[in-house]
């Protein structure tokens, strides 16, 4: 059987025609975030978990993994950053205490560098290009996830009106950002998930 012969214009079209097929997405880096808040805290704060929040925490790893994967990087505030609690200042372990467990089931470090009010660091430190292609968990105070949310969906061409006020009384949920770069075009998307831990024993374990 003789094997057909093209001539260099219908080469050059085929090749053309299949440049044109070739996924737009192909070289583009996708960054997914979540978010989620400390567990439950004491009446009177004391910068801490209770027994409740404690329980939570040692019950996250299997939803992170189901939810986010295993991340490849893990953010909490800097515990030595006082915050009020309750009329008194506290050093704020509340978000490590919350996300250790985690970085312990997975053998990952937590970047615990940046304070709880420092948003800006918190954003220039999840923008740098090595994380770009990264799973990133961050365990932070409710109100301000609200404004780094923002922030990053801003800044990267997403809806920033989508996001919500965190309530006061959830401890349950998980804010998701994912940035897809292209070069120097970023655009993004939120969603909210949830942990699906509420009710948790109130006794600490033994």
């Amino acid at each position: 059987m003789a094997l057909r012969s093209f001539g260099p214009l219908t080469a050059i079209a085929m090749l053309a025609l299949t440049a044109g097929t070739a996924p737009a997405w192909s070289s583009d880096s996708v960054q997914t975030i979540a978010f989620i808040r400390h567990g439950e805290k004491p009446e009177k704060g004391l910068g801490q978990l209770n027994c409740q929040g404690l329980n939570r925490a040692l019950a996250l790893p299997p939803v992170i993994a189901k939810t986010l994967g295993k991340p490849d990087y893990i953010f909490a505030p800097n515990p030595s950053d006082q915050k009020e609690d309750g009329g008194e200042n506290y050093d704020y372990i509340r978000p490590l205490a919350t996300i250790e467990p985690t970085a312990i089931s997975f053998g990952l470090p937590v970047n615990a560098s940046i304070g709880v009010s420092e948003r800006k660091d918190l954003a220039k430190a999840l923008s740098k290009p090595k994380l770009r292609n990264a799973r990133i968990l961050v365990a932070w105070e409710h109100k301000k996830i609200d404004n780094i949310v923002t922030d990053l969906l801003e800044a990267n061409n997403g809806d920033a009106g989508a996001v919500p006020k965190w309530p006061k009384d959830d401890f349950d949920s998980i804010y998701v950002v994912t940035i897809t770069r292209n070069g120097e075009t970023s655009k993004s998307t939120f969603e909210i998930k949830h942990q699906g831990l509420n009710g948790q024993p109130q006794t600490c374990p033994h």
